[in-house]
């Protein structure tokens, strides 16, 4: 079953873990959304977590919402200007979809959703983004999150901005940014890895 949306007009409320799933509504081609769709479905099967994206059905923010269509245990919430003017559409497989007063896509949207998320109790530090690809906006998105601390994983290879900050020296030398391979194993140890020795309890 479906975990219940938190109240609309209340705090809101993100179930740990978080993870912040950032790249291109547009500009990634067929190939590479096609690999992405592998490694997601791989790296989620079987997770609870809270996942936060673009809230578009189109490109990287479209998979979140296959996924929040395919995996019960994941609650996606989505971060989109009131009025794109890019012509993108809502995503209405998303659990929760949030709008900054805005015409279309910018920082802002990264901004609220990072707002929202410290202040529902979430340290940067326990949240995760998985970027892949993407264009101006993501490149936003991912040097906002590398600045709060949060850890970030890249997907080499992906393309644009991701790999174009993982050769940019002055970020790719954080040591809170991460290079990952376009692989569903290795993405899931990244966005949720063990905090207990082996025998414990895993997050």
């Amino acid at each position: 079953m479906r975990p219940t949306p938190p109240s609309r007009t209340g705090p809101q409320k993100f179930r740990p873990p978080v993870v912040i799933l950032a790249g291109g509504a547009a500009g990634e081609g067929a190939a590479s959304l096609g690999a992405a769709r592998q490694v997601l479905k791989a790296a989620f099967a079987g997770k609870s977590a809270t996942l936060v994206s673009g809230g578009t059905d189109s490109g990287i923010p479209g998979l979140a919402g296959e996924l929040a269509a395919a995996m019960p245990r994941l609650f996606v919430v989505g971060y989109l200007p009131r009025w794109p003017s890019s012509g993108a559409r809502r995503d209405r497989r998303y659990g929760r979809l949030r709008t900054t007063p805005a015409r279309d896509f910018s920082a802002a949207e990264a901004l609220l959703a990072w707002s929202e998320i410290i202040a529902s109790g979430a340290a940067p530090a326990d949240v995760a983004l998985l970027g892949w690809g993407g264009g101006r906006i993501a490149a936003l998105e991912y040097r906002i999150a590398l600045a709060l601390g949060a850890r970030v994983g890249l997907v080499e290879g992906s393309g644009r901005a991701a790999d174009e900050l993982l050769r940019d020296k002055g970020w790719a030398c954080r040591p809170n940014l991460e290079r990952l391979a376009a692989d569903g194993r290795a993405v899931r140890r990244f966005l949720f890895p063990r905090t207990q020795p082996r025998g414990g309890a895993r997050r």
